[in-house]
């Protein structure tokens, strides 16, 4: 009885593994630092409120709201294949945008998480 037990958390933590779509991975701060030292060919984009945007983004970062993804991104990003780097305020917003472009079709979409974890200045 316990084996059967066992093998049903198993499996049902497996379902709900593979429905949340996996572990979201985010990209490390030195790895975001990089791509702008060099000036990389990727977007970077607050996916925050205007506000938020406003009183402080990382440098070079455009904005497009998460809640607008579905409805601007065409607008925003549009060549699908370019890589794109999504952050917001904590992360959570940043992987339900992620989320939101892979299933527009964009191909290339990395998460950098909440701008909490960013150690440069920020731009205003």
């Amino acid at each position: 009885m316990k084996y059967i037990l066992l093998a049903v958390l198993v499996i049902g933590g497996l379902f709900m593994f593979m429905q949340r779509g996996g572990v979201n991975e985010v990209m490390s701060y030195e790895e975001l630092k990089n791509k702008l030292d060099s000036k990389a060919n990727f977007v970077l984009v607050d996916v925050r409120t205007k506000e938020e945007y406003d009183a402080g983004h990382i440098p070079t970062a455009i904005l497009l709201p998460y809640d607008e993804v579905n409805t601007k991104a065409a607008i925003v990003l549009p060549d699908k294949e370019k890589e794109i780097v999504v952050y917001c305020r904590s992360g959570r917003r940043s992987a339900i945008a992620k989320k939101a472009l892979l299933e527009l079709g964009y191909t290339n979409v990395a998460d950098f998480g909440g701008i909490n974890r960013w150690q440069g200045a920020l731009e205003k």
